[in-house]
């Protein structure tokens, strides 16, 4: 039965273990905007990503490649930050009025509208 569905993109699997209450959230979120929870993930992960649709894998690497290229030139100058990664995230969280909803298994950023 399964080998009969024709998907117009090979897809993959990725599977992540998060809380019972951490999913529930979710679910909960994804319901009040009237979407999956997959749809919403998707959505809130990749945001406003370019699209690499009809990229090869030379072009995409380029894409990549000037991405990183003020980042690493910054490196270069010595111009590194001495910030975690916690003070990152949250210093980011803040700029763009995102929570973040700790749970013991794993972090949730949430907009203030999904809250």
């Amino acid at each position: 039965m399964w080998d009969m569905i024709d998907y117009p993109l090979p897809v993959s699997r990725l599977s992540i273990d998060i809380s019972t209450e951490d999913h529930q959230k979710l679910k909960a979120i994804a319901a009040l905007k009237g979407q999956s929870i997959e749809d919403y993930v998707l959505g809130r992960a990749l945001g406003d990503t370019p699209a690499l649709d009809g990229m090869s894998e030379d072009q995409a690497f380029m894409a990549l490649a000037n991405f990183l290229e003020p980042r690493i030139e910054q490196a270069r100058r010595g111009e590194l930050s001495g910030k975690s990664l916690d003070e990152i995230r949250r210093e980011e969280c803040k700029r763009t009025g995102f929570r973040l909803l700790q749970s013991m298994s794993s972090d949730f950023l949430a907009a203030p509208e999904d809250l």
